[in-house]
């Protein structure tokens, strides 16, 4: 009789890929791309990709043999890109406040009554 002497499990459980692991994978690169086209679209696609991240999360937490290894990977690495295109989103977002208010700023002390 043989003795299994892999770190796998003895029984044989089938194991599946964790739903929407490449979904969130694929946003939170677009959230990245798109952190530069005024920020909306990349805030959006961050904060989809990290709920749907968190709901994958959990479920591999519950029951982590069920899932394979490189699916909970791709989850990691698209709620890690998700959360860097969100954060350099938010950014963008605050430094276009940033300008618009120092140019109305600017514009408001001109002499327009001269011309």
């Amino acid at each position: 009789m043989e003795e299994n002497t892999d770190n796998k499990p003895s029984s044989n459980v089938i194991q599946e890929k964790i739903p929407n692991h490449v979904g969130v994978l694929v946003l939170g690169i677009l959230s990245i791309v798109f952190c530069w086209c005024y920020g909306i679209i990349g805030i959006t696609l961050g904060i989809i990709a990290i709920i749907l991240a968190s709901k994958g999360k959990a479920l591999y937490l519950e029951n982590p043999e069920k899932y394979t290894p490189g699916s909970y990977s791709n989850l990691k690495a698209g709620r890690v890109c998700a959360i860097i295109g969100t954060i350099l989103s938010a950014l963008y977002v605050v430094y276009l406040i940033v300008v618009l208010v120092v140019w109305g700023a600017a514009m408001s002390q001109l002499p327009w009554d001269q011309f």
